[in-house]
C-alpha cells in the first residue's frame, strides 16, 4: 500500500479520527536498494514488527563543543569524560520527550517494551497494520536478489509537534543484515599448528613483545565485542591452550532475548575472541550478542554505552554504508558520539571489498567504519622476515577471489557519502570533504592470515587460516586495552575518543615512529602511498612505538574519575506482547 515517498518535511493530512493534523516526515527511512523497484505486494497487516526507535539527541552544538574539548590537550576538558548518567542529563532525550513520544505510541496501539537508561531508544513491538496506520507509511514486498524483504516506500510521518524528537524508527525493514567481514584461506603455512600468524608471531612482527614484557597483557582492562552470533567458549580455551595464553574471562551480554548459540557466523565471534586473546590475554571480553536485525543492531551498540563497562570496542560486523539510508547512520551516529564523550574507543572492520564495499562496481565504504566516532581499520599483506620480526607489508587486494565483492578483496577504505570530514584529519592535506577511511590498517589479507581455532559443527571444523579487517580491528583493539593498562600505570590519559590520539601521532614529533606507513599496492581501487592514503589510512603500528609516544605526547594530566550514577529503573517495564512474536 504504498503513499508515495513523502521527501516534503511537513504535511497535513486527515488521520484517523481527526480532522486535518499537521504531520512532519521523518526522512531516511527509505532504503535505496528498493528505489525504483516495482513492490510484489503488500505486506499481511498482521505480520508482526519489532521496533526500536531513536530519539534525538539535545544540545547537540554544547555536545559537539564538548567532544571538540575532551579531544584538545589545552583545555582543561581534556579527557574528562563524563558518566552514561550526565551524558544522560546533559544530552540525552528529556523525560517529557519519552512520555509524549509513548503516549503517542500507546494511543496508536504500539506496546512500548522498553526505554533505554539513556532516554534514546524506545523498544517496540507491533503489527505491519497497526506501524502503517500510526506512522502513515506504506510497507511493501520487494524481491532483492534472492530474498524477498519487506521495507517503506515512503518515510513515516508523526504529528509535527513529535517529529523533531524522533530521529529513525527501526524495524519497518527487514532488508540490512549485517556481515562478518572475515575470509577464510583453505591454505596451510606460515606459524600456527596447522598456519597462520599465531601470538609470538603477531607480537614479534608488530612490535608488541616489549610491551608485553612490561606487564601490559590487558590485565585490569575490559574488551567490548559486538556479536551477532553465539560461540563455543571450549574453542577459545583450546585456543589459549594451545599458544599458552592462561584462563580466559569471558561475560556474556545477551541483548533482546539472543541466546549464545554458535550458527553460521560463529567463526566470526570466534575470531575476534582469539585474536583479542592472542594480543592481550588477561583483558575481561565482554561479549555483546544482539539479533542480526537493525534494531538488534542499535539495542546492541546502545547497551555498549549504556553500561560503560569497557573502553575498548570492537566490531566486525558490517554492512555497505548506502544500503541502510541515512536515519540509520544518523542513529548509531548518536550512540558513538555518546562513547566518544564517555571516553570509549569503537574499533570496527572496514569491509574486504575494498573500495567496493557494496560488492558491485560502485565506490562505498563500511558502516559502522564510516563514523567519525569509530576508528575505522583496514587491511595489509604482511609478511616477516627473520626470527617473525617485521619483513614487508602492502595494502591488501586480490582479484582473483570474488569472497569479498565482484571486483575481488581488499582492505576497505574510501570516502563516506554521508559524514564530514571530522577535525582530526584536517591536518592531512586532504581534498575531499567527507569522512575518509580507513584510520589505521594490521594484516588482513587471507593469505598471510591468522591461526584461528573452530569447532561449531558444519560451520567450522577446527585448526583453519582466517584473514579480512575482521581480524584487524579486534587485533587493534586488543592491542588499545594494552597501552591503556600502560598508560594508566605511566599516569598518562588513556586513549579515550581513540581517533584523535592515534591522529596526533601521526601529525606529532614524536621519540619513534609509530606507524608503518605502507606506500605499496592498493585495495582495489586506492593506491598506498606517502601519507595518509586511502587504502591503509595512517598505516600499521608499532605498538612499543605508540605505547612510548602516547606517554611523551604533550599536554594533558589524567583526570579524576567520575562517581557514577546508579542506573535509573526503565520508565516503561517490559510486558508480554500477545499474539506477537
Amino acid at each position: 500500500m504504498g503513499m508515495g515517498d513523502g521527501s516534503s518535511a511537513s504535511l497535513t493530512l486527515a488521520a484517523p479520527g481527526a480532522a486535518h493534523v499537521l504531520y512532519g516526515r521523518i526522512p531516511g527511512h527509505v532504503v535505496p536498494v528498493v528505489t525504483g523497484r516495482t513492490p510484489i505486494g503488500p505486506r499481511a497487516q498482521n505480520a508482526s514488527l519489532r521496533l526500536s526507535i531513536s530519539l534525538s539527541l539535545r544540545n547537540t552544538q554544547a555536545l559537539d563543543v564538548l567532544l571538540a574539548q575532551q579531544n584538545d590537550p589545552t583545555s582543561p576538558r581534556y579527557h574528562s569524560y563524563l558518566t552514561p548518567q550526565q551524558f544522560k542529563d546533559q544530552f540525552g532525550p528529556t523525560q517529557q520527550t519519552v512520555n509524549k513520544v509513548v503516549s503517542y505510541l500507546k494511543s496508536n496501539g504500539i506496546l512500548v517494551t522498553e526505554v533505554t537508561p539513556n532516554n534514546l531508544l524506545l523498544k517496540a513491538a507491533t503489527t505491519v497494520g497497526v506501524a502503517e496506520r500510526a506512522f502513515l507509511v506504506g510497507i511493501d514486498n520487494y524481491v532483492v536478489g534472492t530474498r524477498v524483504v519487506y521495507a517503506p516506500s515512503n518515510n513515516p510521518a508523526v504529528p509535527a509537534s513529535l517529529a523533531s524528537s524522533i530521529q529513525y524508527i527501526a524495524g519497518l525493514d527487514n532488508i540490512t543484515v549485517r556481515q562478518p567481514r572475515h575470509i577464510v584461506r583453505p591454505v596451510h603455512r606460515y606459524a600456527g599448528p596447522i598456519g597462520g600468524y599465531n601470538p609470538a608471531t603477531l607480537s614479534t612482527a608488530y612490535n608488541a613483545t616489549p610491551l608485553l614484557n612490561t606487564g601490559a597483557n590487558g590485565a585490569g582492562q575490559s574488551i567490548a565485542l559486538f556479536e551477532l552470533d553465539g560461540y563455543n567458549a571450549a574453542d577459545i580455551d583450546t585456543y589459549r591452550s594451545t599458544y599458552k595464553l592462561g584462563t580466559g574471562k569471558y561475560v556474556n551480554v545477551l541483548v533482546d532475548n539472543a541466546v549464545n548459540i554458535a550458527g553460521p557466523g560463529s567463526i566470526e565471534v570466534e575470531l575476534d575472541m582469539e585474536v583479542v586473546s592472542a594480543v592481550a590475554p588477561q583483558a575481561t571480553q565482554r561479549v555483546y550478542i544482539g539479533p542480526n536485525t537493525t534494531p538488534g543492531v542499535n539495542d546492541t551498540y546502545n547497551q555498549m554505552v549504556t553500561d560503560n563497562k569497557a573502553k575498548v570496542i570492537s566490531t566486525s560486523w558490517g554492512l555497505c554504508e548506502t544500503s541502510s539510508g541515512n536515519a540509520e547512520l544518523a542513529a548509531l551516529d548518536s550512540i558513538f558520539k555518546q562513547g566518544a564523550a564517555q571516553g570509549q574507543s569503537f574499533f570496527a572492520a572496514s569491509g574486504d571489498a575494498g573500495a567496493y564495499d557494496c560488492g558491485d562496481s560502485n565506490l562505498g565504504v563500511d558502516s559502522p567504519a564510516g563514523d567519525p566516532y569509530v576508528v575505522a581499520v583496514g587491511g595489509t599483506n604482511l609478511h616477516t622476515g627473520t626470527n617473525g620480526s617485521y619483513g614487508t607489508e602492502a595494502a591488501w587486494d586480490d582479484t582473483t577471489t570474488a569472497q569479498g565483492g565482484s571486483m575481488g578483496t581488499g582492505g576497505g577504505g574510501g570516502i563516506s557519502s554521508y559524514f564530514k570530514r571530522p577535525a582530526y584529519q584536517n591536518g592531512l592535506k586532504m581534498q575531499n570533504a567527507n569522512r575518509q577511511i580507513p584510520d589505521v590498517s594490521a594484516n588482513a589479507d587471507p593469505v598471510t592470515g591468522y591461526s584461528i581455532y573452530c569447532m561449531t559443527a558444519i560451520y567450522c571444523q577446527g585448526w583453519g587460516i582466517v584473514g579480512g579487517t575482521s581480524a584487524s580491528a579486534p587485533l587493534w583493539a586488543g592491542i588499545a586495552a594494552d597501552v591503556n593498562q600502560y598508560l594508566t600505570a605511566q599516569k598518562r590519559p588513556t586513549l579515550g575518543n581513540a581517533n584523535s590520539m592515534l591522529y596526533r601521532l601521526d601529525t606529532t614529533s614524536l621519540p619513534y615512529p609509530a606507524y608503518h606507513d605502507i606506500v605499496l599496492g592498493n585495495n582495489l581501487y586506492y593506491k598506498a602511498g606517502v601519507g595518509y592514503d586511502l587504502a591503509t589510512g595512517i598505516g600499521t603500528l608499532n605498538i612499543w612505538n605508540i605505547a612510548r609516544d602516547l606517554v611523551a605526547l604533550p599536554g594533558g594530566t589524567v583526570k579524576p574519575t567520575p562517581t557514577p550514577t546508579p542506573r535509573p529503573t526503565p520508565t516503561v517495564k517490559p510486558g508480554p506482547t500477545p499474539g506477537v512474536a
